[in-house]
């Protein structure tokens, strides 16, 4: 099992990667990644060992949108190994943002107060986390 969530995480991080860009101020919101123009937004959550893909749109997008400016987080580097995945537990979900080009970021959640995002290829400890206002499809 540890090893599947491993292969799991490291997925994540491919995933989150996107392309190595300038390093991120840790002032900038995130929501500057969902910008005003953007009307859909591809979603992946990762739960389990299971992968639920999807796309928001309309009010959904202006929810994730108010829940990304609200968060609060600082940038956080990690001891090789030790990054959210590297150990047990956590789901995520990644945001791919197409419309403007951007790789988007991903939302890593380790425990109720242990949450994480990833940005460029760079962590952030979220000190206020809280679930992405996003409605999963049913699965079929």
């Amino acid at each position: 099992m540890k090893k599947h969530r491993a292969l799991i995480f490291t997925l994540v991080f491919i995933f989150c990667l996107g392309g190595c860009k300038q390093k991120p101020d840790s002032d900038r919101p995130a929501n500057a990644y969902i910008g005003d123009s953007v009307t859909s937004v591809d979603v992946a959550h990762y739960l389990s060992g299971q992968t639920v893909k999807w796309v928001v749109e309309g009010e959904e997008v202006d929810s994730l949108r108010d829940w990304v400016s609200k968060l609060e987080y600082e940038l956080y580097e990690f001891e090789e190994g030790q990054s959210p995945g590297d150990g047990d537990g956590g789901e995520f979900y990644d945001f791919i943002l197409t419309e403007e080009g951007n790789p988007g970021f991903c939302y890593v959640i380790n425990g109720r107060e242990d949450c994480y995002l990833l940005i460029e290829g760079y962590w952030f400890s979220v000190k206020n986390p809280s679930n992405p206002p996003v409605t999963e499809p049913n699965r079929e």
